[in-house]
């Protein structure tokens, strides 16, 4: 598919997409040329390459990106080395519930797993879903787990992967661009259309909250069991504080994509997006301020915390570690 039709499945016509943003969201929704079922390659500049996912393990950080590049640091992002995956297919997302198990999962519908801090890898899908494109994997421990992606595509597994099974939260095939968890166990599903679903029940059932937004959500951020701070196209952020039954819309002046969200362990909120843009709380989600680091324009796929409290960021650039202001 043309990378202009792909957009408009997005709902991203009439938005500003630079080339570098055009080609991170072609990847995310296209299929790849290159099947998952090859196996990566040393590439000597992996973290200089197109990253989408990345997590912080307690002990390292994972992130994972274009030709099944897995990268792991272990001094806080300063230095990264590539560990061999049993896939070249684009990998869009990494959990990992615990330091030693981890997931990803990606185009082809590619789910790789470690049980070895992310030193090797095994495939656990069965290699026929050829035209699934996963875009998040979440872990609430090493048994317990979900799959989500585009058209609706939504896997879950209570066996730490040797089986998943199939499911459909919603009657609509949305892509489903993001699932996390708050601290309380509730789930989160965001996607297209304004798409934000809710379980109490650890994935069993789950509820539509009615967004007074239709275009595409890329996260949901859970703050406490009630206040949640959703976020997509446009520079669009929304706050609940009674877990998605009201909303009210924040104010932003920047209307660019936001794809990534974190909350600090001091406090703040931050999500980035498009164009190396930032939006920053520091009043626990009630507003935002717009933060532009300098020489810093690059699209931002997701984002995690250090150990000494940096950022990292992972992109159409590859890795960037940045301190707030």
């Amino acid at each position: 598919m043309p990378i202009l039709a792909q957009l408009k499945v997005l709902g991203l016509k009439g938005i500003k997409i630079s080339p570098g943003l055009s080609l991170m969201l072609a990847a995310l929704f296209s299929l790849p040329l290159v099947h998952g079922t090859d196996s990566a390659e040393l590439a000597p500049l992996a973290d200089r390459s197109l990253l989408l996912g990345i997590v912080n393990t307690g002990q390292q950080l994972v992130a994972v990106g274009e030709h099944g590049h897995v990268l792991l640091s272990s001094d806080q992002g300063q230095h990264w080395v590539q560990r061999i995956t049993p896939t070249r297919a684009l990998l869009t997302s990494v959990a990992f519930p615990d330091a030693q198990h981890g997931w990803a999962v990606g185009h082809d519908g590619v789910i790789i797993a470690t049980r070895d801090s992310g030193q090797t890898w095994q495939r656990q899908d069965d290699g026929q879903q050829l035209d699934t494109i996963f875009l998040s994997v979440l872990f609430l421990d090493t048994k317990r787990g979900f799959a989500v992606g585009a058209y609706g595509k939504y896997f879950y597994t209570h066996d730490g992967g040797t089986h998943w099974l199939d499911g459909h939260p919603s009657e609509d095939e949305t892509h489903f661009n993001r699932i996390s968890a708050g601290s309380d166990g509730t789930l989160y599903l965001a996607g297209e259309s304004g798409t934000c679903l809710r379980s109490a029940d650890a994935g069993k059932t789950w509820h539509k909250a009615e967004v007074p937004y239709d275009g595409s959500l890329f996260g949901v951020l859970p703050l406490t069991a009630q206040r949640i701070i959703t976020y997509g196209l446009r520079g669009h952020i929304l706050r609940s504080d009674d877990q998605g039954q009201h909303w009210v819309p924040l104010p932003t002046d920047v209307k660019v994509l936001i794809m990534g969200g974190i909350r600090l362990r001091r406090g703040p909120l931050v999500l980035s997006g498009q164009g190396g843009n930032f939006f920053i709380s520091r009043d626990a989600g009630r507003s935002f301020q717009h933060w532009k680091p300098t020489d810093f324009s690059t699209s931002i796929a997701d984002l995690v915390e250090t150990n000494d409290g940096a950022i990292i960021t992972v992109g159409e650039a590859g890795v960037t570690r940045l301190n707030l202001p």
